[in-house]
This record gives structure tokens, sequence and C-alpha cells, in this order.
């Protein structure tokens, strides 16, 4: 099997697992996963953080993502703009600055500042699952993969313990980035 349908059928099998995470869990493991990316120092020393705003399975950072805007950081959160391109765009106010966009996930309105890739200091990445070396699996369009190459800021990324795969199980492929910190809730 190529490394292609490896990742479907991984995404297939973890997308099954991750319907059987309960609304408490979600809750309660977003909390924690919040708690820690805000605890650690690449986070307090960043100016400009660039965060995924998580829908269904994924943890939810409004947290996050409120907790930048109180403490008077730049907080961007990507915009889908084509089928391939993204772009990070600064919002001010969660409720506000968020409404429906591509494949029916929260975007920032179009109407709000850019951010350049090079003005980020700290970015909060999202997978389907991931295991502790960092290696990545995404939803399969290739956003953050492209979006990320020959970027430096630092980078965690946030996953449910309960979804996460043992090491080696992520089929890796030559344009897959791993990400340098991985966050959970365990």
């Amino acid at each position: 099997m190529d490394v292609r349908e490896a990742k479907k059928e991984l995404r297939k099998k973890v997308r099954e697992a991750a319907k059987a995470l309960t609304p408490e869990y979600q809750k309660e493991a977003s909390a924690e996963i919040c708690r820690r990316v805000i605890g650690t120092d690449a986070y307090q020393n960043a100016d400009t953080v660039f965060c995924f705003v998580g829908v269904g399975t994924e943890p939810d950072t409004r947290a996050i993502i409120e907790d930048g805007i109180r403490q008077g950081k730049r907080v961007c959160v990507p915009l889908c703009i084509d089928d391939h391109t993204m772009e990070a765009v600064e919002i001010r106010d969660y409720d506000k600055d968020l409404e429906k966009g591509w494949y029916g996930l929260l975007e920032p309105k179009k109407d709000l500042p850019r951010v350049e890739i090079a003005d980020l200091d700290f970015g909060v990445i999202p997978c389907v699952t991931c295991d502790a070396a960092g290696n990545r699996l995404g939803h399969g369009k290739g956003y953050y993969d492209r979006y990320l190459e020959n970027t430096d800021f630092a980078k965690v990324m946030v996953c449910f313990a309960k979804i996460m795969v043992p090491e080696g199980e992520v089929p890796v492929g030559p344009y897959d980035l791993p990400i340098e910190t991985v966050i959970t809730d365990a």
C-alpha cells in the first residue's frame, strides 16, 4: 500500500475512533490541552500567535485564542482562500470576527487584516492524529504542509491522547513536515 492509501486508511480508522469520544471528554481534554499550550514558554514569549479554530473532533482552541487576545498578542487564524492556499488573518474578537467558511469551518471574515507568515512567532497546528515524534496526519488537503514549509517559528501540534497513534504508525511522505512539539491532555 502506498503512502497516500495508508494515510486514507488511518484517517478512516481514527475518525471512527474519534466518534467514541464523549462530549465531556472532549471538553475536559480541550481545556487541559489549552492550559498546557498557554503555559509553554514559546507561547508566553510570542507576540504573534497563529492558531487553528478547533471543530468537530479537534480540540477546542477557543481558550488559546481568547487568552492571546486578552494578553494583547496579535492572534491569527487560518483562512482558506482556495483549494490549496491558506493565509493567516488577524482577529480581535472570537465571536465577532469569525464566520462559517470553506468546509463549514469557522474562518475569519474576509475584510480582516492578513498577516505575513514571517511575522508569526508561534503556531498551534491541528491534526486528525499524530504520534509522539510529531508525525502528523492531516485532513488530506495539504494546506498546513504547504503553509508551514520553510518556516522557523515555534509550533505545537495538539491532539486528544485517546486518538494518538504509536510512533511509526503515521505514514510519512516526502512533503510531510513533523511538528517539533506535541501537546495532549495526557
